[in-house]
């Protein structure tokens, strides 16, 4: 998965790098060109976010920018295997995300150049069409599928450890048991109280003996 991640990364960066050094080489800033009907080419700069927002804070966004890439970077390592939808999402979040920090590190601002005619949008590029498809095939992740893989994994985690429960089961099974074996113990096939009444009893005929001592003969006493 993270060989396609970073195929995606790069080509998205490619993609974004080549179409805005065409419209860098053959317009000047300002000029603009009708491409398909609703969408023209609009050949702008900007060094702020979308729709020039925050311009001239150019180190603000590189840090920002920075410190995102790492995040999504991280997040393919190491959820990479956990479904393809996530792992082509943040590689397209990750490759629009290169392409526009690329312009800010190298030129200060951003190439933007396609522009919408029949609504107020931001001008935008390549990259930002990747990032944009990204981010929402990410929360069609997060709302419809996570929750399924989710459940699938810790479906297959307690498949994959059915011992441990029944030692559980087992160990529980097993307590009842010793007090019955500690009772066994006590009883030894004989219950408790007749052992100790015939010990009883076997006290008593010590005496019956020595009486019947006395009964065999006569007392011996004085002689007339």
């Amino acid at each position: 998965m993270l060989i396609l991640a970073a195929a995606i990364a790069l080509g998205a960066v490619a993609l974004d790098q080549i179409t805005k050094a065409f419209v860098s080489s053959h317009y000047a800033v300002g000029d603009a060109r009708a491409l398909f009907p609703g969408l023209r080419l609009y050949y702008t700069k900007n060094d702020g976010a979308a729709f020039s927002i925050l311009s001239g804070h150019r180190w603000l966004f590189l840090w920002f920018s920075m410190l995102a890439m790492g995040l999504i970077v991280y997040l393919l390592i190491r959820y990479s295997r956990r479904h393809p939808l996530l792992t082509v999402s943040l590689a397209m979040v990750l490759g629009g995300g290169l392409g526009n920090l690329i312009d800010r590190v190298l030129y200060g601002s951003v190439v933007d150049f396609l522009d919408f005619t029949f609504m107020r949008f931001a001008v935008f590029n390549v990259a930002d069409i990747f990032v944009t498809c990204g981010a929402v095939a990410l929360g069609v992740y997060l709302l419809f599928v996570e929750p399924r893989v989710e459940k699938r994994l810790r479906a297959a985690e307690e498949a994959e450890n059915p011992s441990d429960e029944a030692g559980n089961v087992s160990d529980e099974q097993k307590g009842p048991t010793d007090g019955i074996n500690e009772d066994s113990d006590n009883h030894d096939g004989t219950p408790v109280g007749v052992k100790n009444a015939s010990e009883d009893r076997d006290g008593t005929t010590d005496g019956i003996n020595e009486d019947s001592d006395y009964r065999d003969g006569p007392p011996v006493g004085p002689k007339r």
